[in-house]
């Protein structure tokens, strides 16, 4: 998507089966070579390099990096050598389908334009949940649902993917049989099955939960025909070209906290948002302490810091919330290589710094990608991000794709509809004020029933001045329609009755076919075909 264009109304797709590709995906060839073109063209540079000094090094370092990741992780590598690149990312966990469908179209668009695909591991992002969500049957009423919440760890608050190692390993290897238990009457294997074995021969290489899911996933897209290369947020952050681009923020703290902020507000101006937290918060001030848009935080804890910069004589001055750190070089007088070293050695004395959502894709978009791939909620955040890039750096931003697709559990359906409840429900409601429009059968033919029918429009059909006459006219009005509701109580009855049903059926249905169930609850039959036919 190429925001010049100005913004596309982006929304996940509601129908089962359906995809929403922004640019459509055939169209992707053409958005690559406008972006190779820009991106081979930027003037200037920062920190005294050039743009394509400094992305010919970041390309190169995240090659390294992803296939010394694989390699390490005793996978093989993916047959993939272009230096073009084309990334895609999410946090390592069970996502829905529509998401992993970005890692198969990633391989197939990387396969077709002269790329290597590289999927981005987000583990500087915490783990939110260990558990599983499952549609299940309320006990004892097996026509209602409930989502249940299906444990693969215990759970012990938020924490960065990257630190954040299984607590319970019984409780971790117990999933497919705590699945078992739940999904026996739904006509299907879930892949689970199939997942879970690779996931757990991973327990003897890492304790880490992230690692041991992204890489059980993987041998699961290689059985399918998809071989990504793929890389750590967190390995990408130690890289040399990161810390240049992490470095030129430093010295230009004032500069781009003014433009982040502003461009952040006026996001909100444009779309109505009134969530100060929306898209993202503001960087925070605090006297001469400028927030900058990085996590930080020692190694082994599990807590993630904001970072704070102030420029001082002395170079730049660092804190994780209030947690002191080393003063940096302030990489004047061409002393930038400097800086750098001395960003990078905060990693060694076990000082962790890492991006966040939009510094991810700043890097990502201008140093190493000649494409980069998002679902709807990064689609629609990266806008804010172009107009940093603008005002920032002064380069026309390259264009980005969103993908993004919806498949339900093949779990059956019941057949009320939302409009089929809002007519029963109006018809409720007239029933319970104008019984007189429901009379039939014996009804009609009675002469003392007709003779209340008829006093009631007589009634209606006065508009009296006085409030005396109105208040009569509102206690006999309310007098006759209860009389009259006697006589159509069997049909308010049924009507009620099949208006209860049919909201249960759809409270049942919207637990049943949410999209943002995770892959591993769905069949291979099904899964696999949706997916791989963006190979």
């Amino acid at each position: 998507m190429d925001t010049a264009r100005g913004q596309i109304r982006l929304r996940a797709p509601r129908d089962n089966g359906a995809v929403v590709a922004e640019p459509p995906l055939a169209e992707a060839g053409a958005l690559i070579a406008r972006n190779r073109q820009r991106l081979g063209q930027l003037v200037g540079g920062l920190l005294g390099r050039t743009w394509a000094d400094l992305r010919s090094q970041a390309i190169q370092e995240a090659l390294a990096a992803a296939q010394g990741y694989l390699r390490n992780a005793g996978e093989p590598l993916p047959q993939h050598r272009q230096p073009s690149l084309l990334l895609a990312g999410h946090q390592p966990e069970l996502f829905h389908p529509g998401v992993w469908v970005k890692n198969f179209a990633l391989h197939g668009l990387a396969a077709r334009h002269e790329a290597t695909p590289i999927n981005l591991i987000v583990d500087n992002d915490t783990a939110k949940a260990t558990a599983l969500r499952v549609p299940v049957p309320v006990e004892g009423d097996p026509q209602r649902y409930h989502v249940a919440s299906v444990p693969f760890d215990r759970w012990s608050g938020e924490a960065p993917y990257e630190e954040r190692a299984v607590r319970d390993e019984s409780l971790f290897a117990s999933l497919p049989q705590q699945m078992r238990r739940l999904t026996r009457g739904w006509g299907f294997v879930p892949l689970l099955e199939d997942l879970w074995p690779d996931v757990l021969r991973q327990v003897p290489r890492t304790p880490l939960l992230g690692e041991r899911l992204v890489a059980g996933r993987r041998a699961l897209e290689r059985r399918w025909g998809c071989h990504n290369l793929e890389l750590p947020v967190s390995v990408l952050c130690r890289t040399e070209s990161f810390a240049w681009f992490a470095c030129h923020v430093l010295t230009n703290v004032p500069r781009f906290h003014a433009i982040y902020n502003a461009c952040v507000q006026e996001y909100r101006r444009q779309y109505g948002l009134r969530s100060r937290n929306h898209p993202v918060p503001d960087l925070a001030r605090a006297g001469e302490w400028l927030e900058v848009p990085f996590w930080a935080w020692r190694a082994g804890q599990q807590e993630r810091r904001r970072l704070f910069a102030r420029p001082s004589a002395n170079g730049v001055e660092l804190r994780a919330g209030e947690d002191a750190w080393p003063t940096l070089p302030s990489g004047s007088n061409g002393d930038a290589a400097v800086l750098v070293r001395a960003w990078r050695d905060l990693e060694q004395r076990g000082l962790k710094v890492r991006s966040r959502a939009l510094t991810n894709t700043l890097f990502a978009r201008i140093f190493i990608a000649d494409l980069f791939m998002h679902g709807i909620g990064g689609g629609k955040y990266d806008e804010l991000t172009d107009a940093i890039m603008r005002r920032f750096y002064g380069i026309e931003p390259p264009g980005f794709l969103v993908l993004s697709a919806t498949l339900l559990l093949p779990l059956p359906a019941y057949p009320a509809r939302p409009e089929d409840v809002q007519g029963l429900a109006r018809r409720l409601r007239d029933l319970r004020y104008n019984p007189q429009r429901h009379l039939d059968g014996q009804a009609l033919t009675s002469a003392a029933i007709h003779h209340l029918a008829s006093q009631k429009q007589a009634w209606i059909s006065r508009h009296p001045a006085m409030a005396a006459e109105r208040r009569e006219r509102f206690h006999v009005l309310r007098e006759l329609t209860d009389k009259l509701r006697g006589f159509v109580a069997g049909q308010e009855a049924e009507v009620r009755q099949h208006l209860l049903r049919s909201e249960r059926e759809l409270e049942a249905n919207a637990v049943l076919h949410r999209r943002d169930y995770a892959f591993c609850l769905y069949p291979e039959a099904l899964l696999s075909p949706f997916c791989t036919r963006f190979l």
